[in-house]
């Protein structure tokens, strides 16, 4: 039987809330953070349609008051990674699963032999008002929090009363009856293709409809590890541990450009750009990778990648800009170019050589 209690926490429009924080004229207006994507909207700004991923231009046509905020990714990050070492201090089971969010253990606070319900309940609310304090004095930034019974439960409720609320499920029935009528996607995990799937094969449409398909159908039409997440998931059986451990998968720098770019030497100065910061993060960590991809996006906003796995690890940056271009090259079309981003995955934290066959006999 589960008996941890998890709590999720999201910071509210987190790169807009800090442009907003940073600057008293941008405070309760319509703002998007971004160059040619919207990267982030306030939550004024979402009251008229705009999301994250959306053309600025679209941003614009629904919103013509808005205000557009070149993003400060760097100092946005350093924000993040100072809430993280302020949730260090306190808690001891943590797993952060990006810049601004991420799931804490909370079970040695709230947990007591023979406590009732309503003491559990009351004792949760009060750790999660100090919680919201704390990150607030510290940084001055609002987040949402949700508590749950397993991470997805909790993750859940965070998205349940944004921004800068909370909800608790106080137990499996309750998680139940509370997505039962919702629509399926409210379940994570649950994206456009697999929602496409299951209306297209199945005919539903929310959760309460996933509950007559069984264990089997679902293994049979998204494989065992899939199938099962979904049957179990929506039963308030599927019990994921916090990665205590969880390490960086991967390093990654992209721009939009404000105007689409057909100069090949252009695009070459910002992937060495771009490489020159990943290698320098890299070093700051001592670490080493093994898989270069460049990613572009045209201006038929048709996104392409390339990836490259070398045989031994490096941090070398003339290296990696080498493998980026032999990538960058591989992809080039004469169709302009809207945006261009290098990610590097595989890593290791220390420099190893892959024996080969015959170094080993």
């Amino acid at each position: 039987m589960n008996n941890k209690i998890y709590l999720h926490y999201d910071m509210d429009a987190f790169f807009a809330s800090i442009e907003q924080r940073d600057n008293p004229n941008l405070r309760g207006k319509a703002i998007a953070v971004g160059s040619g994507v919207v990267t982030t909207a306030s939550y004024e700004a979402r009251k008229f349609g705009i999301k994250s991923a959306m053309a600025m231009a679209n941003a614009r046509k629904l919103c013509p008051h808005l205000k557009v905020v070149y993003p400060r990714k760097n100092f946005y990050f350093a924000e993040g990674k100072k809430i993280q070492d302020l949730i260090r201090k306190i808690i001891k089971i943590y797993e952060f699963t990006s810049v601004d969010e991420g799931y804490l253990d909370i079970t040695q606070f709230i947990f007591a032999e023979n406590q009732t319900e309503i003491k559990k309940i009351s004792k949760i609310k009060r750790f999660i008002k100090k919680f919201k304090e704390y990150i607030y004095k510290n940084v001055n930034l609002t987040c949402s929090v949700g508590i749950g019974f397993s991470k997805v439960s909790a993750k859940i409720a965070s998205d349940a009363n944004k921004p800068n609320g909370f909800f608790i499920f106080e137990n499996k029935n309750h998680f139940m009856n509370y997505i039962s009528e919702k629509d399926f996607s409210i379940i994570p995990g649950i994206g456009k293709k697999t929602k496409e799937i299951l209306n297209f094969h199945f005919g539903v449409t929310k959760v309460s409809q996933l509950y007559e398909i069984s264990k089997d159908e679902l293994i049979k039409k998204f494989g065992a590890s899939r199938g099962e997440y979904i049957y179990d998931v929506i039963r308030g059986e599927h019990f994921a541990k916090i990665n205590v451990d969880r390490k960086r998968k991967s390093y990654g720098y992209e721009i939009t450009f404000s105007q689409n770019v057909d100069e090949i030497y252009e695009l070459q100065e910002e992937i060495k750009a771009q490489v020159k910061k990943i290698c320098q993060k890299l070093k700051e960590q001592k670490e080493f990778v093994k898989t270069v991809t460049v990613k572009i996006k045209y201006s038929d906003f048709a996104v392409h990648t390339r990836s490259k796995t070398l045989e031994n690890v490096t941090n070398d940056e003339k290296l990696m800009y080498k493998i980026a271009l032999e990538n960058f090259n591989y992809l080039i079309k004469k169709d302009e170019v809207r945006l261009i981003g290098i990610y590097v995955s595989n890593i290791f934290k220390r420099s190893y050589i892959q024996l080969k066959l015959i170094d080993a006999t």
